[in-house]
């Protein structure tokens, strides 16, 4: 009964649905974000990063590229003369808002990994190899940080990078660059 009543309403134009749609200020922007920090690869790894955003009307698109090598070496460690390396680059898609002074951006997508690390070899338990091996991953990034300028800002960023390999979570700092958008 309830629900033909308010039916009823609708159709009589007595109850009205009002939406505002407010234009994200990034529609058509696009930035360069370099970042370092930590990550749980290989127990504990250093990160440089860089990512491409571009952010269309419908959604945000990042590119990213991504260097980890391990620092400190895992209790359990097969390799000591060598340190296990991870190159990655991905895409991402997600979405990006901004205010006056701060801004957030995430994204989740798809990418390749390239694993370089240390083995021991298959006929011998006491000798080691160096292994190179491909897999893909599902990286995942979220930013937030404040503006110091119109056009640069600093913040901080967590990413991470699920694969078959080595999928870890870390943390960064960042700067990031937005270039002026085309008039």
């Amino acid at each position: 009964m309830k629900n033909q009543i308010l039916f009823a309403l609708l159709c009589l134009g007595l109850v009205q649905a009002h939406a505002q749609y407010e234009k994200n200020p990034l529609v058509e922007s696009q930035w360069l974000s370099i970042s370092g920090g930590l990550n749980t690869a290989d127990y504990r790894s250093w990160q440089a990063m860089a990512s491409y955003s571009y952010r269309s009307d419908i959604m945000l698109t990042q590119y990213r590229l991504a260097l980890s090598q391990e620092l400190i070496e895992g209790p359990n460690d097969s390799i000591f003369y060598k340190k296990n390396r991870i190159i990655e680059t991905g895409i991402l898609w997600g979405d990006a808002f901004t205010k006056k002074k701060w801004y957030i951006s995430g994204g989740l997508g798809m990418g390749l990994n390239i694993r370089m690390y240390g083995d021991t070899a298959i006929q011998n338990d006491s000798a080691f190899r160096y292994i190179t091996a491909v897999t893909i991953g599902i990286p995942a990034q979220l930013e937030t940080g404040f503006w110091i300028s119109p056009n640069a800002g600093i913040g901080a960023s967590i990413v991470a990078n699920w694969n078959f390999r080595q999928p870890y979570v870390g943390a960064h700092l960042h700067f990031i660059y937005r270039f002026r958008k085309k008039q």
